[in-house]
Formats: structure tokens, C-alpha cells, sequence
């Protein structure tokens, strides 16, 4: 009876969310005059909600803790034989449990939001009515079309297990931090709506938007660096980024976000772009919905998901086009209203905002058609292509480099108009300090692919840009002879500049200066590489939890000294025989050793050996990025109180 109670719960869910959007809907058309037969409190209702989806999902967590194997989504995505932890993480392994997850967050961030006091009860009430919408429209998705608790008869003696690529500690926290990105920019979408049917001024709207901008852009960070270090380490392949269609579809809405919340300082601190930032709020949503619901539904990676179910396919096409249009229409009506406040001047820091927005979109819409072009054309040129790495690689590259540029000198240049001369003499010592870098780089890796260099280059005067911001508010505080008093909001800016001049380091070491060895390797053969000795010691039979694996021995030397023992493994899963490949992974700041195995030849193995330069650098950029969101988080909801 658990598995009915959580889809009564989840009506209950969808009939709450309807009432809340639907009674004031049917009050403004049966009494225009204002005239209310009927009160309810949205904040409590919004409460009902988040409570009705909170006992459904704790239902179906219940049943695949106890291996209900009468439930559909049970006998397919898990087995008796799961440590406790994998069967938790086996509700979102699938397409019903994530979206149910998803309905869980949003409904959460619309109890949050309703928390929250604010003058403008207005903008309150109607932000809270559209949340509710959108709360209906995914959980009436979830009714009739991925319904989690569907049973099957007879029920299954046995589940067929959970995809061993997920039965991994990091897929126990990556897709709910993930989803709190993905969600937080439903109350954004919300907000940006709930005004646009207001007359409320652009300082009060702007203000609220600002916490939940930076939420849902830390957390998606969050998500996004723990879900390429889950791939660095898991799949054996020695990357962390495959430009693949389930890592751009978060890198999406990331990059929008990114421009949005750059955009909402300048509508706050100047008064203008106000119309970049409701229309990112609107398209931050919709890019989110795109990649969580394409992606969950198989129609990126194969356009005949359609033809497999054909009614979640529409459904999903039906809902996408109703949220943007909707957004789009009202944006439309509206914005010869902000149509005068975007005018700024390009030599100012608004310029350089703006300026860098560009680039961010076209970098966006370049993922984006990269993305969905093979969708397209094999559904309506019957031919399948792909679009890989080479492809972002090429056309991304060329845009990154003047929006580092733009992140450099931005910060430092001042707020509606600067001057060449005085930004050069503002700049002098950042200049000299990265001139000096500039030729240390040029020195160490002169014989390394330009690309490389001129990256590493842009990311050390990044770094060093982004720390003179808080040595100029030092100083001057020193002159004052007054106590240390740098704004927050500096310092999370430059902690975010930093992380992401690091994360670029990071990116290209890994990508572009990385050594791969490739070869048959007998027990005690030595294989050297960068200052390295990996000697390989053999490989052992050992018995898991749920699976069988081969467990390799190698042992790695420096200078002759034994630094460390790694054992890469590959494992064959009980249940359905499925092989993974388990790296092995030494890390230190100038770079990982990063060993896999493959089959055995003879008595001979195939490894695999990289050295990875820089590679934490990439997770230790996301963490100052993350650090960096999260001070300017707690500030801007100081701002509201």
C-alpha cells in the first residue's frame, strides 16, 4: 500500500498546485472589479504542496529500500543485492524518480520563497500563483506519463540492478545539488513573470531576483564541477569534459545564468539592461527545462525516444513551447518599457558587462545548435551525424579568450564612463606583475602548443587581476588608517574570477599538454612518464558486494622513492554481467597520474597511463567559484531583510 499512498499524495501535489493558480484565474474573470468571494493563503498552500510531494517521494524511497519489485521502476533499476546507499540513489537512477526529484526541489523552493517577508505582497502573490503553475505542469507530467508507482503483474522475484556507472558515492550527492541549480531558476522564471504583470518599480523586483540568481547559479556550479570530477574519475577515459549532449545540457543554463547574474548588478547599481535581465530569467528556465527533460527522455541521444513513447515526447514539446512562449509573449508586450534603459556606455564597466554578455550568448547558442543539430537532422534528413569535441573546441575557443579579457579589465574600469589613459594608469602594476608571468609561462611551456600558452597566460592575468582588486581596497584602507573594510561583494567577485582563472589552467593542462601511454604491459615492466616509474606489479581476482572485479597492483616511483600504490580495477556486475572500468588516480597540484586497465592478452594487459597536468585545479576553481556564490548569496538575502 506504500507505492498507493505516494501517488495519492502526488494527486495531492498536482490538485493543490492547480487550485493555487486556477482560483485566482477563475476570481479575475467572474469578479473583474476586484470583488473576492474567495481568500486562500498562497504561502500556506505553497507549504501544502511542498509537503503532499515531500511524503510521496519518501514513499518511493521506501520502496526501493525495501526492494518493492512490483513497482516498474523497482524491478528495473535495482536489486536485493544494493548496498543501502545505491538503492536511495537508485530513486533518481531513472527517468520517473529524477523528475519526481524534480518536482521535490521546485515544490522546496517554493516553500522557501513563501518564507521569505517581503513589502511587495503583490509581486509575492504572484510569484507564488506562476511557481504553482509551473509545480502542476511537472507534476501532471509525472501522472500521466512517468508515473513512478507503477506496478506490474506478476511482480519480479529479482530487480534487474541499477546501471553500475551510477553505483558511486558521487552520484549520491551530484544529481540533487545538480537539480537545486536546475530548479532554483523556477523561482527566477516566477519572478521575472510575476513582474511583468506588475507596475512595481525595477529596484524592488531586482532585489528580490538577486538571491535566488545566486543560488541557483552556486549550486549549478556545484553540480557541474562534481558531475565532470564523477566523470574524470569513473569512466576510465582520462577527460573530464566530453561535450557530450548530457554535459552541455547543464553547461546551458549555467552560461545564461552567468550573464544574468552579471546583468542584474548593473540593472541595480545603474537603473538599466532591466529587459536583459527578465529575458535571462525567462530563457535561464527554459534552457533548464530543455536539458533536464530532453536529456531524462532520450530524445538528444536518440530521436526515436518519440516513437518509443510518443506521448511523454509531445508532452514535453507542449510544455517547453508554453513556458517560452508564454515568457516570450509577455516579454514582447512589455518591453518598450525598459527599451530606454540600455543604453551604456561601451568604455564603462556596464559596457564591459554588456560586452561579455554577448559573447556568453553566442557561446551558449553555439553548445546549443551543436547540441540538437544531429536531433534534427536525423529526423528530418534521415541522416546521423555527430557533433564532438573538435566542433565546440574549435568555434568556443575563439570566443572565450575576449571574454577573459572582458572579466580582467571589467572589475577594474569604472561605472558609467572610464578613460583609455586612466584605466592604463589604474592597470600599470597589473600590467608589469602578468608581463613577467607572460614570459615565465612562455619559458616553461615554449615547446607546448601555442594554444596552451596563450590560455595559461590570459588565466595567470585573470588570477593576478582578480587579487589586485582586493590589494587596491587594502591599500586604501591603510591610507585611511581605518579598520579593514572590503565589501563582500568585491570579494566574492574576485574569488569567483579567481576559481574560474584556475578552472582554466586546470581545463587546459588536461586537455591540451596531457601524456597518454598506450601499451601491452607484463608484470614488473616499468613504464616512465613525466618524472614518473609506474611499475606494474599484476592484477588479482576480487569479490565485491555485487560484482566480481579484477583488481590491478601498480606501483608508482619518483626519483627512485615508492610515492604511492594504485589499484585501477574492472568489474563484471552480478546482475545483467555489465563491465566497468575503475581508474586509479594520483593527484598532486602540478598534476595526476591516472591509470586504467583493459583486457588481458596472453598474460599480457593492456594499460593505459596518463599524466594529466593541473587537472585539480579544475575542481579547486569550481570550489572559489562556488565560495565566491555563496558569500554573495548570503548577502543579498541580508539585503532583503
Amino acid at each position: 500500500m506504500i507505492a498507493e499512498y505516494g501517488l495519492i499524495f502526488l494527486i495531492l501535489s498536482m490538485l493543490l498546485s492547480a487550485f493555487q493558480f486556477l482560483l485566482p484565474l477563475y476570481q479575475s474573470l467572474v469578479y473583474p472589479n476586484g470583488a473576492k468571494k474567495i481568500t486562500i493563503s498562497v504561502e500556506r498552500n505553497s507549504e501544502l504542496i511542498f509537503y503532499t510531494t515531500l511524503v510521496s517521494y519518501c514513499c518511493l524511497v521506501y520502496c526501493f529500500v525495501v526492494s518493492d519489485f512490483s513497482l516498474q521502476i523497482t524491478s528495473q533499476n535495482s536489486n536485493s543485492q544494493l548496498p543501502l546507499l545505491y538503492k536511495i540513489t537508485g530513486v533518481w537512477g531513472n527517468h520517473e524518480g529524477s523528475i519526481l526529484l524534480w518536482l521535490l526541489v521546485m515544490t522546496f523552493f517554493g516553500f522557501l520563497f513563501s518564507k521569505h517577508n517581503f513589502k511587495n505582497s503583490f509581486l509575492k502573490t504572484n510569484t507564488l500563483i506562476v511557481h504553482a503553475l509551473l509545480c502542476f505542469l511537472i507534476s501532471s507530467f509525472i501522472f500521466f506519463t512517468s508515473n513512478p508507482f507503477e506496478r506490474i503483474f506478476p511482480p519480479s522475484i529479482e530487480g534487474k540492478d541499477l546501471n553500475p556507472l551510477l553505483q558511486d558515492p558521487g552520484l549520491a550527492i551530484h544529481p540533487p545539488i545538480l537539480y537545486i541549480g536546475y530548479v532554483g531558476c523556477s523561482v527566477v522564471y516566477s519572478l521575472a513573470i510575476a513582474f511583468l504583470f506588475s507596475k512595481d518599480s525595477s529596484k524592488e523586483f531586482i532585489k528580490i531576483l538577486k538571491p535566488w540568481v545566486f543560488l541557483s547559479w552556486s549550486f549549478l556550479t556545484l553540480g557541474i564541477g562534481l558531475g565532470s570530477w564523477w566523470a574524470y574519475y569513473e569512466l576510465g577515459w582520462g577527460g573530464f569534459w566530453f561535450w557530450d549532449p548530457v554535459e552541455n545540457a547543464s553547461l546551458l543554463p549555467w552560461l545564461t545564468s552567468t550573464a544574468l547574474l552579471h546583468t542584474i548588478i548593473v540593472s541595480e547599481r545603474k537603473k538599466k539592461l532591466l529587459s536583459w535581465s527578465i529575458s535571462l530569467s525567462i530563457i535561464t528556465f527554459c534552457l533548464s527545462l530543455l536539458g533536464t527533460f530532453l536529456v531524462r527522455s532520450g530524445v538528444l541521444t536518440s530521436v526515436h525516444a518519440f516513437a518509443n513513447d510518443p506521448s511523454r515526447g509531445v508532452y514535453i514539446l507542449c510544455l517547453l513551447v508554453f513556458i517560452s512562449g508564454a515568457g516570450g509573449i509577455l516579454l514582447y508586450k512589455n518591453l518598450h518599457k525598459y527599451s530606454d534603459q540600455n543604453n551604456v556606455h561601451l568604455l564603462s564597466r556596464e559596457g564591459a558587462i554588456s560586452l561579455n554578455n554577448i559573447f556568453m550568448l553566442t557561446i551558449t547558442g553555439t553548445v546549443l545548435l551543436g547540441t540538437i543539430y544531429p536531433l534534427f537532422t536525423d529526423a528530418f534528413f534521415e541522416k546521423k551525424i555527430s557533433v564532438g569535441a573538435p566542433f565546440f573546441n574549435a568555434t568556443i575557443s575563439p570566443l572565450v579568450i575576449p571574454m577573459v579579457l572582458g572579466m580582467i579589465l571589467g572589475p577594474l574600469m569604472k561605472w558609467g564612463r572610464d578613460d583609455l589613459k586612466q584605466i592604463f594608469f589604474r592597470l600599470r602594476p597589473v600590467i608589469f606583475i602578468n608581463f613577467l608571468l607572460m614570459l615565465l609561462v612562455w619559458y616553461f611551456t615554449y615547446r607546448g602548443p601555442v594554444v596552451a600558452v596563450i590560455f595559461i597566460a590570459l588565466a595567470i592575468w585573470l588570477a593576478t587581476s582578480s587579487l589586485f582588486e582586493i590589494y587596491q581596497l587594502v591599500l586604501i584602507n591603510l591610507k585611511k588608517k581605518k579598520s579593514f573594510n572590503i565589501p563582500l561583494k568585491t570579494v566574492s567577485q574576485a574569488l569567483a574570477h579567481f576559481g574560474i582563472a584556475i578552472l582554466i589552467i586546470g581545463a587546459t593542462g588536461t586537455s591540451i599538454l596531457k601524456k597518454e601511454n598506450i601499451q601491452f604491459q607484463e608484470v614488473g615492466e616499468v613504464i616512465s612518464t613525466s618524472g614518473y616509474e609506474v611499475k606494474f606489479m599484476g592484477v588479482s581476482k576480487e569479490i565485491g558486494t555485487n560484482y566480481k572485479s579484477d583488481f590491478a597492483k601498480f606501483e608508482l616511483y619518483k626519483n627512485g622513492v615508492l610515492v604511492s600504490v594504485l589499484n585501477p580495477e574492472k568489474r563484471i556486475y552480478n546482475f545483467g554481467k555489465q563491465v566497468t572500468t575503475e581508474a586509479a588516480i594520483f593527484s598532486t597540484l602540478l598534476g595526476d597520474i591516472y591509470i586504467s586497465i583493459g583486457d588481458n592478452n596472453s598474460g599480457l594487459w593492456t594499460t593505459r597511463i596518463w599524466f594529466n597536468p593541473y587537472t585539480i585545479w579544475i575542481w579547486l576553481g569550481v570550489l572559489f567559484m562556488f565560495i565566491g556564490g555563496l558569500i554573495s548569496l548570503k548577502r543579498s538575502f541580508k539585503e532583503l531583510k
